[in-house]
């Protein structure tokens, strides 16, 4: 025997041969070397997050474990968990002593020794003194009583179990650790750091100042080449090593010599050839499934080891590879057998292929390669590095710990259009930003399939960050990689992997394995029930139809890729749909999209590369603009329209709408004439919400406001003279603005004349006015230094004048009482801008104050802003510097007080994400207080849900008197108006928007922009007469896009009132297109002279459902990284691969799913552990539908109850699931699809797959005639209610299970898609059972005794099935009732409750004497006492059977029941 391993602790350091900072798979090289000392090496690591949460490396029969951090795998924290399994010291001072006779030993059952060394002994003998640690209490849960106190050193720590009744902070430490509540250390944890408490928090993430070669931590070691710190892919065939301590290392592929690698590099640790058999990544390979957490004994094992490293050639260039190298036809004839080679660096964490030099690869577009490589390679016969593979080894990649992980960072671009890539990005993204660095690279979309080749590789991780990256001399032969897919591909490899091709570089992932859909398959599926269904149920005609359904589209905006936000909205209405149509409804849903817009324009911008032109005030052809947009729209329509398509939304798509199309534009100009024609839309200039980064008004409902905005906040002064008890007075109005940009637009200052002011006499600003009650708050922030000198009334104020000291005249300007001043915020006196601010506005119209707001449209000052000096002001921005600058021109007028930053709500442009100002402009509005009544009555109508939806909408509709509907874009609808050049007045009569409506309609709406200003035909006659000579131009105006898709109900051509049952959109169009949509249709009922009792909504229901959040609770966001695509979750890529078989595509029905499982009213989270309970359902789903189309295969009918009834077990699951299809219907109809879900999903499990097919499965598979037809009727019944339950979720999964059902079915039932609630509910009701309903809970308690005695018999190892038992009920002699129950079901208690027998007794009961065991349960029935005695039955096994019912044989190994042998007979006979 061995002794233990007697390993020294190094503090800070690491302990004997393990160093912190080492990497992983040195540290396994060192440990797999000597497998007498470390007999068991066990790895684990999370399996859906490999390269953020730690690997951990335990070694149990060594007491201790190893934590290293996920992206560097470098050894970050030791722990000794277990004192007695090795020798520790610390200088040389044993911590404990350890028996020398015993060795470590992988199947030694004792449990750990909880003595380590004692405080004392670390205090006074080893560590000496330090500061107090960390107690921590206990968890209540557990209910332990015993604490753990954290004695940390300068790199060490020390755990101590102490009770914590003993615990006090202040007791000294020393104390109490000395005293008899506290044991000996329990574990101890090296790490690197000052103190435990300071380390812990950036443990694995600082940076590591150890090496990660354990050789090169030794004493006395030999020269080590420096090792790699980080690889720079610089593009070009050009790789930078960055080493640790010394200078970089520059890979020039096609000219970097093995001489030069091995003088920078060291000798590789390996050299194999290039048809080594050891190089099976490009070949396929059988190998055993692992799972995330292995262990590794000291025995063989037939497995491949994952963590094999091949030492034979450590240190040394020798070859190790027998294996010959095949001749490629077509090599060149100067390659030699053993030339090509791969040079393995384990410890560095790559490999460079070692051949003669291919055509050079091109750089990087757009990169500032510092390398130019030749345009051509002299032909030579030096071998040189054309290749090099960088290892990811993420855990559960190939080979998992084969190598030290490199990290790496690509070089794509200088220009910054690239987002940086790293060996942390996942695949999906670098294989998406590679693609578009070289998408130029290419001829054609042939050319670039070309480069990417499905192989087959044994990996388990497929989009995860750390997949193999190679770096590559020019192009890899295309002919060879053809054929070694087509060769890898007619194996039988684990999992399909592809690899995408770039010059310069290829990328290896995991494609995965199609899922429960197969991709063949799945177009046919979404046509059969999707298309297929919509155009059949829209055919149907006479008493197959109840009605019509009309759920009206809220468009989604043609921009961009389609979100996880989109797939929740038309999954909860194709839901809505489907359930309607199995009503007998005909379903109207006609899919829209909202294409007009600021987002599409600024893209078509972009494309046009004209938008440096916008942001230095020019101007472009806007018709160049439409043109672009709509080509966007158009291809972000047809893409979105694709991909709505593929999660088979069921809709009419051949008649999607679109709010470009010129028909609905024609409607929507006609919908605005008739608001003209009512007086509701107006022309005025008056502030708006103004976006400069967008140039153009804004809208409410446009804007969204952050909490955090940074603002400054100025106290300013204005001089008055003010009689005071006869004597007139110079004081000051302090005034307090967050906006000080807008004090050039001041044109009055506000109070309210209820509110008691004061002069107050200060010593750095002389006499000042504020209100009182602010006196003591303004006192201590501004430091006045105040004595109040007099009080007054606001009404005093009202009325008088001030001056503005920045104005070339010093005007008076007029104090006004305005009920919006308040005490309790700033002065009590406020600053008024009627050109800046909405009240301020109102205020001084009432006034005859004109608005005035010296503001262009990109948000600068304009000459008007400080006429007398222009120059000073002009072109400030005012987000920007201009506060600053009218600060100091205060200031030089002494009027300034000071100024201080102010944190709070501000409104931004929702689409630039950027600040917005106030400012007045002459903007279209509607005026809404004309409909706001009949707006909030037409609202008492509808139904919501959720209810509160109710007031949410009312209150936005109560609180807007105004709709300012222009904005200054060309990508839009256009408001028709003219407008006088002389005057510059605006000309918006019926009959001018008549007449344009019509020339529009003949001439297309383009044509408002492409004309010539001067084109006559845009006017009436009569205008022209009316104007003579002055010309009239054409208005370059564009309507609000929420007008635009507010008018989307004029889509609804045929409903009485063009009124939906249905509006579903998020909660956030209560503000938009809900308002939107509502305001336009009452205007439009109003003007058309409608009784108000009859003007209705454009929605009978409208329903709501919150945003879709990340697992934190987080709003997805692009620059947090936490996106998720409705595709990641159709593919199943973001639950962890499947062992052998990479991701579980369960396709569609996966995404609608989880949409149909979650309570949508509220905003949704979504989660891997979510969506991994999705995945079990459905495949649990699918097993259900499996077995049921397997046991009904050969069942003929008849198709109704025959003259022998159900049993018990067939009565009581129809009668279950007939109260189930009821709940689940009124679920449905209630939108409450997750109850409905959770109500199937509860049945499935509990009734169906725990309790019925157990019991019928002796029916199905053992007997014949009568009972096997009534227990497949019965199922048949459980499988057509299941698909019309499950229509309306899992429609693709309906229809495959109908492929697949045998024809007899399709020829006697109609498609399940097709089936009518009704129909199947009028079955169901015939096994509606009163008395049964009420015994069910009694046979349940039954059931609940007797698995508890039979799982008392299994954890003796007496049972194993049910029907090795048999049963008997033993009842107090005097319960008649209780009996009477039981003897009602007696003959079906062995197949209800699958054992072997059931006996009934009254009153005592002895078991027999032949009987080896019997377990025994209490239990009340019928206010009875009763015992279960589950017993061995002492009947024989049958073979054919499996229950415990034949006669026992001792001549005969195998014996048949009666049932069985009779069946047999007949057989044979």
């Amino acid at each position: 025997m061995s002794r233990y391993p007697s390993l020294p602790i190094h503090p800070g350091r690491g302990l004997g041969f393990l160093i912190l900072g080492a990497s992983l798979h040195d540290v396994l090289t060192r440990l797999k070397a000597q497998p007498h000392l470390y007999p068991i090496i066990d790895v684990s690591y999370s399996p859906t997050q490999p390269l953020v949460a730690p690997v951990i490396l335990n070694l149990p029969a060594n007491g201790f474990r190893l934590r290293f951090d996920g992206p560097d795998q470098r050894l970050r924290l030791i722990e000794i968990l277990d004192f007695s399994k090795t020798q520790l010291s610390y200088k040389n001072i044993d911590l404990i002593k350890v028996p020398e006779e015993r060795t470590p030993n992988a199947e030694s059952q004792e449990p750990p020794n909880q003595h380590g060394p004692a405080f004392r002994h670390i205090y006074n003998r080893l560590m000496g003194p330090t500061f107090p640690g960390e107690y921590l209490a206990p968890n209540d849960d557990t209910g332990s009583h015993t604490g753990l106190y954290v004695l940390s050193y300068p790199g060490i720590a020390f755990t101590f179990p102490l009770q914590h009744s003993a615990w006090s902070p202040s007791v000294d430490f020393v104390s109490l650790l000395s005293s008899t509540a506290a044991n000996p250390a329990k574990s101890l944890a090296v790490f690197s750091g000052a103190s435990w408490h300071e380390a812990r928090h950036d443990l694995f993430t600082r940076p590591c100042p150890n090496p990660r070669s354990l050789a090169l931590s030794a004493k006395g070691k030999e020269h080590q080449p420096d090792e790699i710190d980080l690889v720079s892919v610089c593009g070009g065939g050009v790789v930078d090593l960055i080493r640790r301590s010394s200078n970089p290392f520059r890979i020039v592929l096609g000219e970097t010599t093995p001489q030069d690698l091995v003088a920078e590099l060291g000798p590789p640790d390996a050299i194999y050839r290039k048809s080594d058999h050891r190089l099976s990544i490009h070949k396929p390979r059988r190998r055993e499934q692992r799972t995330s957490h292995g262990s590794y004994g000291a025995s063989p094992v037939k497995s491949e080891d994952l963590f094999d490293t091949d030492h034979s050639s450590a240190h040394t260039t020798t070859d190790d590879s027998d294996a010959e190298e095949d001749n490629v036809p077509g090599d060149d004839n100067r390659t030699q057998p053993t030339a090509k080679c791969f040079y393995n660096y384990f410890r560095h964490g790559f490999d460079v292929f070692i051949s003669y030099p291919p055509n050079p690869s091109p750089c990087f577009p757009h990169a500032q390669t510092p390398h130019d490589p030749p345009a051509t390679v002299k032909v030579t016969d030096h071998l040189v590095a054309t290749k090099v593979l960088l290892h990811g080894n993420v855990p559960g990649s190939y080979p998992f710990n084969r190598y030290r992980r490199t990290r790496w960072v690509i070089d794509a671009d200088a220009s910054g259009s690239v987002h940086h890539l790293d060996s942390e990005t996942s695949f999906t993204r670098l294989s998406d930003e590679l693609r578009n660095v070289w998408k130029g690279n290419y001829a054609s979309e042939q050319a670039e399939k070309a480069t990417h080749n499905a192989i087959v590789l044994d990996r388990d991780w497929g989009d995860s960050p750390g997949s193999s990256y190679e770096v590559l001399e020019g192009w890899e032969d295309n002919d060879q990689m053809q054929k070694r897919g087509a060769s890898a591909q007619e194996g039988s490899g684990s999992g399909t992997t592809q690899i995408f091709g770039f010059p310069d570089a290829r990328c290896v992932v995991d494609a995965g394995k199609p899922g429960a859909v197969l991709g063949k398959n799945r177009p046919k599926y979404i046509k059969q029930c999707a298309d297929d269904l919509y155009r059949w149920q829209q055919s149907r005609i006479g008493a197959a139809r109840t009605g019509n359904f009309i759920l009206h589209d809220g468009p989604p905006y043609a921009n961009g890729p389609l979100h996880i936000g989109h797939a929740l909205n038309k999954i909860l209405k194709d839901i809505t749909c489907r359930f309607q149509l199995s009503l007998g409804k005909k379903v109207d849903y006609v899919p829209g999209w909202d294409c007009h817009g600021l987002p599409i324009e600024i893209k078509a911008l972009e494309k046009e590369k004209n938008r440096h032109v916008i942001s230095h005030g020019g101007t472009i052809n806007p018709l160049q603009i439409r043109q672009a947009a709509k080509v966007l729209a158009d291809t972000a329509f047809s893409s979105q329209k694709q991909s709505f398509r593929e999660w088979g939304i069921m809709a009419d798509w051949n008649k999607a709408w679109k709010t470009m199309d010129s028909d609905y534009v024609l409607r929507q100009l006609r919908v605005f004439g008739s608001m003209v024609r009512g007086g509701l839309i107006k022309r005025r200039f008056k502030p708006v919400y103004w976006s400069p980064s967008s140039r153009t008004a804004l809208a409410e409902a446009e804007l969204e406001y952050r909490e955090d905005h940074q603002s400054t906040a100025a106290y300013i002064k204005y001089p008055m003279c003010l009689d005071v008890q006869g004597q007139t007075m110079s004081v000051n109005l302090l005034i307090w603005t967050t906006t000080p940009w807008t004090l050039p637009a001041n044109r009055a200052i506000a109070i309210r004349s209820d509110i008691e002011y004061c002069i107050v006499d200060t010593s750095k600003h002389g006499l000042i006015i504020i209100a009182r009650p602010a006196l003591s708050h303004l006192d201590s922030q501004l430091d006045l230094g105040s004595t109040m000198v007099h009080s007054f009334p606001g009404s005093h104020l009202v009325g008088r004048a001030y001056t503005d000291p920045l104005t070339c005249d010093a005007a008076s300007r007029p104090i006004l009482d305005a009920s919006f001043v308040s005490s309790t915020t700033g002065t009590g006196l406020v600053h008024v801008a009627p050109g800046h601010g909405m009240d301020d506005y109102d205020l001084c119209l009432k006034h005859g104050i004109t608005a005035f707001a010296p503001v262009d449209d990109l948000g600068r000052y304009t000459t008007l802003a400080l006429p007398d000096r222009p120059h000073i002001l002009e072109g400030k921005d005012v987000l920007d510097e201009a506060s600053t600058v009218v600060l100091e021109l205060y200031r030089e007028k002494g009027c300034y007080v000071t100024h201080l930053p102010y944190i709070h709500k501000y409104p931004y442009d929702w689409r630039t994400k950027k600040p917005v100002i106030i400012r007045a402009t002459e903007q279209w509005f509607t005026d809404l207080s004309h409909i706001q009544s009949a707006a909030l009555e037409a609202l008492d109508k509808v139904r919501f849900a959720p209810e509160t939806g109710r007031a949410r909408l009312k209150s936005f509709v109560q609180n807007r008197q105004e709709w300012c509907i222009s904005r200054q874009r060309a990508w839009g609808v256009p408001i028709p108006a003219l407008y006088n050049e002389a005057t510059g007045g605006a000309i918006l009569t019926n009959e001018s928007v008549d007449h344009i409506i019509s020339e529009m309609s003949h001439r297309g709406v383009d044509a408002w922009w492409s004309d010539p200003q001067d084109d006559t035909r845009w006017i009436t006659p009569a205008l022209i007469a009316q104007h003579g000579s002055t010309k009239l131009r054409r208005g370059r105006d564009t309507m609000d896009v929420w007008f635009d898709s507010g008018t989307s109900w004029t889509e609804m051509v045929s409903t009485e009132h063009q009124q939906a049952d249905l509006y579903l959109e998020g909660t956030d169009q209560h503000r938009g297109w809900f308002q939107s949509s509502l305001l336009t249709h009452v205007a439009w009922q109003t003007v058309s002279g409608l009784p108000a009792e009859d003007v209705k909504a454009p929605f009978k229901t409208l329903i709501t459902h919150g945003f879709v959040l990340d697992s934190e609770g987080r709003k997805m966001s692009k620059s947090i990284g936490n996106v998720i695509s409705p595709q990641e979750i159709m593919t199943g890529t973001m639950l962890p691969a499947i062992k052998g078989r990479g991701h579980d595509a369960m396709g569609p029905d996966a995404l609608r799913l989880w949409v149909a499982s979650s309570d949508y009213k509220s905003d949704v989270r979504i989660s891997v552990e979510g969506l991994k309970e999705v995945h079990t359902y459905l495949a649990k789903y699918r097993t259900t539908f499996r077995f049921l189309l397997g046991v009904v295969e050969d069942f003929r009918g008849p198709f109704q109850e025959g003259a022998e009834p159900f049993r018990t077990p067939h009565r009581i699951v129809l009668m279950r699931l007939r109260q189930v299809f009821r709940a689940v219907q009124a679920y449905y109809g209630n939108a409450e699809y997750n109850r409905a879900v959770s109500e199937i999903n509860k049945f499935i499990l509990v009734d169906l797959s725990s309790s019925f097919f157990e019991s019928v499965k002796d029916v199905l598979y053992a007997d014949q005639g009568e009972p096997r037809r009534q227990t497949q009727y019965a199922l048949l019944i459980i499988m057509r209610s299941l698909q019309t339950m499950l229509a309306p979720v899992t429609p693709l999964l309906i229809e495959e299970v109908y492929d697949y059902s045998p024809a007899w079915i399709k020829e006697h039932f109609p498609h399940p898609l097709q089936l009518h609630w009704a129909e199947q509910l009028t079955l169901l009701d015939r096994f509606h059972d009163d008395r049964l309903d009420v015994d069910v809970s009694n046979l349940d308690k039954t059931r609940a005794a007797i698995n508890t005695a039979q799982e008392r018999a299994r954890s003796r190892k007496l049972l194993g099935s049910g029907l090795e038992s048999c049963i008997t009920i033993q009842i107090e002699e005097t319960s008649h009732s209780a009996m009477a129950f039981f003897r009602r079901y007696l003959s079906d208690l062995d197949m209800l409750f699958v054992v072997s027998g059931v006996d009934l007794v009254a009153g005592d009961w002895q078991k027999e004497q032949t009987v080896p065991w019997m377990e025994s349960e209490k239990f009340v029935i019928e206010g009875s006492k009763a015992i279960i005695h589950v017993y061995k039955s002492p009947l024989a096994k049958c073979v054919r059977c499996w229950r415990y019912i034949a006669a026992p044989d001792a001549a005969a190994q195998d014996v048949l029941c009666d049932r069985c042998s009779s069946i047999i007979e007949s057989i044979v006979r």
